[in-house]
């Protein structure tokens, strides 16, 4: 197996030495740019002696503009090189289970979702900020995405599955998407701006006036020069045609001048995104999913450079000389934005699609990069039985050191009872189950050997929480969650339900009948329930529905006056209890 602490120092070092080394390439540049510039300085001076020093200033004008370039352009690559290296240093840092520099997903969070809020999803040490390796806002949107399952197929998810192993494997390209990306610092309110701009109504495209102006008069202003190189008398005329097409374009100035404006900002986010889509291009894949993205990204990528080129066009008014005589002779402005309107009208509907395959991207290499740091995860079977079976499975959050995994399979018993004493595991049993399905039907790897589940739906009550501004209690917010839970069961649609220790807020005998006639229910419908609870009571419904209830249990030990615990699922319901002795040692109630 893979040393990955091994292989991500020897990434560390060999991009820092990259650095190190393109760093004295900018020192050195910036050196020699500044002695260009002095030397500027000088030969103006020498020329206001001798006027032929005047020549001597074009190359040297010529070579500090190449240094300009050049130093930028090694600038962009130490940009990207020191990505890189600081991505490889957070993948250590990960492999010591510290995962807190990447974005955590917060803005996701949802207490109302059917199991985000439950599973810790988003947030601070959540799923999302575990997973993520996406280099760009969208990518992130996209992940969370996956994670709150919209709707997936079973063919959608064996392809993303395929795509996932295959990014696993192109570490250059997972690293250099992440690292480009992170230059990119795109956010989906920049993105939205730019879907303003493309809803936008044309200002010239589809008037017929100006269709025929803007061949009409430089055709005029092309007649009208030939005529003055025969005739110098013209000339007044040319003058003359000129400052009309002024007073054609000063009609538009405004509209102009707002495009202008808009298109500069867009223009830097198209740029960005291209290099992230002629990556997509360029690369080998085979997966089916990534190589239907990349037939097209190859178009998007040619579609943005015109775009790019035309708005380069369209800024070169910025100049005084050529707007000048490009208005006067060409209606240049018009022009420039007539053929941007023109683009947007053939592309407009593409946008947001080609923006969807660099986010698709993005969440897979997350996917892939989660697959290849856990190299003995499995890529589950898919059924269409409503049941789930899986071997050694653990939660990906608890570093595989210290991690305690376990089997089990639920069906044709619908409904799994786990009893047990306080911190013995039964809520991290619940989200482990949850997360891997999640996982599972995102199609990612998951933390297990084995694993095989139906496409199936989530929903879970294990952390309802009382509203002040909902004037609403704990005990009212957890019926609630669970009077929605049940109107999902009776609708018949295959979904798995978790919940656990329900009824918290009312008294033991109340609490106990509730939870009694909630099993009922649930026996009734064919869906799948993992319910965990401290009440062993609930054991006695196995023998009232053998075939519809299996009861399981965590189990803690007190010898020596210690407790322990082996986090292992065992059949059977929980004989022994901790609270007691929990409250004893902490000095709450005396020791006996």
């Amino acid at each position: 197996m893979m040393d990955l602490h091994h292989f991500y120092t020897k990434r560390k070092n060999e991009f820092k030495e990259t650095c190190e080394a393109l760093k004295k390439s900018i020192q050195k540049i910036a050196w020699v740019r500044t002695g260009v510039a002095l030397l500027f300085f000088y030969v103006t001076y020498l020329a206001f002696s001798n006027t032929n020093y005047w020549y001597a200033l074009l190359p040297v004008i010529v070579l500090f503009i190449f240094l300009v370039s050049w130093h930028g352009k090694i600038q962009t690559r130490y940009n990207l090189y020191h990505n890189l290296e600081k991505l490889n240093q957070l993948e250590l840092e990960v492999l010591d289970n510290n995962y807190s520099a990447f974005n955590d997903g917060k803005a996701y969070v949802n207490p109302h979702h059917a199991y985000s809020y439950d599973l810790d999803l988003f947030g601070a040490g959540s799923l999302f900020q575990f997973l993520n390796r996406c280099g760009t806002a969208i990518g992130e949107k996209k992940l969370a995405e996956d994670l709150l399952m919209a709707q997936p197929t079973t063919d959608s998810i064996i392809k993303r599955q395929e795509a996932v192993k295959e990014l696993a494997q192109d570490v250059e390209f997972r690293q250099w998407f992440w690292a480009q990306g992170h230059l990119l610092h795109d956010s989906t309110i920049e993105n939205e701006g730019l879907f303003s701009w493309l809803k936008e109504s044309d200002v010239l495209l589809g008037k017929t006036l100006y269709k025929v102006l803007l061949v009409l008069f430089p055709s005029i202003s092309v007649a009208l020069i030939g005529l003055i190189i025969y005739d110098t008398s013209y000339f007044p005329l040319l003058f003359l045609f000129g400052g009309v097409q002024w007073i054609f374009v000063s009609f538009k100035s405004k509209e102009v001048d707002k495009a202008e404006r808009a298109l500069s900002h867009h223009k830097v986010l198209f740029d960005k995104y291209a290099q992230l889509m002629q990556k997509i291009a360029e690369a080998k894949f085979t997966a089916t999913q990534l190589l239907e993205i990349q037939d097209e990204a190859r178009d998007a990528s040619v579609r943005i450079k015109q775009f790019s080129q035309l708005v380069n066009a369209f800024e070169a008014r910025k100049n005084g000389i050529a707007a000048m005589f490009g208005n006067s002779l060409y209606l240049y402005d018009l022009q420039c934005l007539y053929r941007l309107e023109k683009w947007r009208s053939l592309n407009k509907l593409m946008v947001r699609g080609w923006l969807d395959k660099i986010a698709e991207v993005d969440a897979l290499n997350s996917l892939g990069t989660f697959h290849f740091n856990n190299p003995d995860n499995f890529f589950p079977v898919l059924h269409d039985e409503l049941s789930i079976q899986s071997e050694d499975m653990g939660h990906p959050l608890i570093a595989s050191r210290g991690r305690v995994n376990n089997s089990f399979k639920m069906g044709p018993e619908n409904i799994m009872l786990i009893t047990g004493a306080n911190m013995a595991g039964k809520s991290t049993f619940l989200r482990t189950a949850g997360v891997n399905l999640i996982l599972a039907l995102a199609g990612s790897s998951v933390c297990a050997k084995y694993f095989a589940c139906p496409l199936i739906s989530l929903h879970t009550s294990m952390r309802a929480t009382d509203s002040l501004v909902d004037h609403q209690s704990y005990f009212y917010a957890e019926l609630s969650r669970l009077k929605g839970i049940m109107e999902e069961v009776r609708s018949n649609k295959p979904m798995l339900v978790l919940l656990d220790e329900i009824l918290r807020g009312t008294n033991s005998k109340d609490k106990q009948e509730g939870s009694i006639g909630l099993l009922n229910q649930f026996v009734a419908h064919d869906v799948l329930l993992m319910l965990a609870s401290h009440d062993v009571v609930l054991g006695e419904l196995e023998k009232k529905y053998p075939s519809a209830i299996r009861n399981y249990c965590f189990e803690s030990e007190i010898e020596n006056n210690e407790l322990t615990f082996d986090y292992t699922l065992h059949q059977g319901v929980a004989n022994k209890a901790n609270a007691t002795f929990l409250m004893q040692q902490m000095g709450i109630l005396p020791k006996a």
